[in-house]
């Protein structure tokens, strides 16, 4: 019974459809279909994965971008098929920020997985020299542990200096 309703649903949604037909030079006749384009972000990326004992979907994107300043995020959520609930069993998201002029980036995020708590962070680098070979950058960042079996845990901190080349 049921396929029948859904098929009549979409039988009723083509028949609705406003059609227009065309015709070429040669007389051949088409149907002409009006295309509906929804603005998006190049940027924008969404992804749904079903495996054999867990589901996830992700999306991430640009929010902003002008003028050397870009702001990009992203979210996920995770179930897991033998856990009770509808709830998903672990979730979270980051946002990215840059600043392309002064070579500077930052980030915060936070991942909660049921049962074992919450993990945030964020943090900072700047890149102190750029080139085509070579990179020096320094870094800042701070994490911490919320709820779970081990309760809270004191904040982390740590500084980086980086460099890389090209030889």
């Amino acid at each position: 019974m049921k396929h029948i309703i859904i098929i009549g649903l979409c039988f009723m949604v083509v028949n609705g459809m406003p059609y227009e037909i065309a015709e070429d030079e040669e007389g051949q006749e088409y149907y002409m279909v009006p295309l509906s384009r929804a603005r998006r972000s190049p940027d924008t990326e969404t992804s749904i994965c079903v495996k054999e004992k867990s589901s996830g979907v992700a999306h991430s994107g640009n929010i902003f971008d002008k003028n050397g300043h870009r702001l990009d995020g992203s979210a996920y959520a995770n179930k897991d098929h033998h856990s009770p609930g509808i709830k998903p069993d672990q979730f979270g998201g980051q946002w990215n920020y840059n600043h392309d002029p002064s070579r500077t980036s930052a980030f915060v995020g936070a991942d909660h997985t049921k049962g074992y708590g919450t993990d945030a962070g964020a943090g900072i680098k700047h890149d102190i020299h750029r080139s085509k070979d070579f990179n020096v950058g320094v870094g800042v960042g701070a994490q911490k542990h919320y709820g779970g079996p081990g309760g809270d845990t004191r904040p982390q901190f740590g500084a980086f200096v980086r460099g890389s080349g090209r030889f």
